[in-house]
């Protein structure tokens, strides 16, 4: 259960649509950057500038954000996009294109909401789930098996060895599609 009411933030779409009318002149840079963490996951930081018009030397306002890859369904597929979204909206946020008080956009917010609201996981799931894993043959097969597995709740070892063997064979299938 959320104590917010998620209609009270402002989607990015909207914050840049605002931005784009006031300042026709301006400018949005975005300077997006991965990492390999030390638990072997992609990190992506972005730090977004918003210039009223294109004179600007400095930026009127900046923007970060953090995501990491495999924290949430869609950060399996879209971590950098997601990434960058945010720190946009933060961008925009921080110029004052957000409701008073409302600083968040509406989808971190809807990703603060989901929170933990994934299946928890069990024996038999982790067995399904490395038996799919190891029958995915192509890449794309790969990808969705992967927004499939973010949607269990697991301790952050299993989340780790399930990464780990992942990892493997995705290595293995992208050797295998450079060969062909």
């Amino acid at each position: 259960m959320s104590y917010f009411n998620l209609s009270d933030y402002e989607p990015v779409e909207n914050r840049i649509r605002a931005f784009w009318l006031k300042y026709p002149n301006g400018r949005i840079l975005t300077d997006l950057q991965r990492t390999e963490r030390s638990d072997g996951r992609i990190e992506w930081i972005c730090r977004s500038e918003a210039y009223t018009n294109s004179e600007d030397i400095r930026p009127q306002s900046t923007g970060f954000a953090t995501e990491i890859e495999g924290t949430s369904p869609v950060n399996r597929a879209n971590a950098s996009e997601n990434c960058e979204t945010s720190s946009i909206g933060r961008c925009l946020a921080n110029l004052g294109f957000a409701a008073k008080g409302k600083r968040p956009s509406r989808e971190e917010m809807a990703k603060a909401a989901r929170g933990s609201s994934g299946k928890v996981l069990n024996k038999s799931d982790w067995e399904r789930l490395i038996s799919q894993l190891h029958g995915c043959s192509e890449l794309s097969q790969l990808k969705a098996w992967s927004a499939y597995a973010a949607s269990f709740n697991m301790p952050e070892v299993k989340r780790n060895e399930l990464l780990s063997i992942y990892k493997s064979h995705r290595e293995s299938l992208s050797r295998k599609s450079e060969v062909a």
